[in-house]
């Protein structure tokens, strides 16, 4: 055994308490991280089995302008269940008493029922 090491050891023998310590808040770090990454992995899981459940759209698009004809060629493309168009706006609303600035977000319906 070398010089170097029996003196590591005897230095770690008198500071035990310190390697302990830093040992510990290593491990409690370590602990916090994949308690953090397990949480990520359930939210997401737990989203994707909600969007699911719900039949929510995979995919959404904003177009300023696009003809009527536009929707039945989106229909026909392999994998598209439904498609659905309307008409939205971002819009500052405005109330008495409220200081601070409001966006809202108007969405066009359609008044005639759609077959499903």
């Amino acid at each position: 055994m070398k010089a170097l090491d029996r003196k590591l050891l005897r230095d770690l023998r008198l500071m035990w308490s310190q390697a302990l310590t830093i040992a510990l808040v290593v491990a409690s770090g370590i602990g916090g991280f994949i308690t953090s990454l397990s949480a990520v992995d359930s939210l997401s899981l737990a989203r994707d089995q909600f969007y699911a459940e719900g039949r929510f759209a995979d995919v959404f698009a904003s177009l300023k302008r696009a003809p009527d004809s536009l929707v039945e060629s989106l229909r026909e493309v392999p994998g598209v269940a439904d498609v659905q168009t309307g008409i939205d706006a971002m819009v500052r609303v405005e109330l008495a008493g409220v200081a601070d600035p409001i966006i809202g977000q108007l969405i066009g319906v359609d008044p005639r029922p759609r077959p499903a």
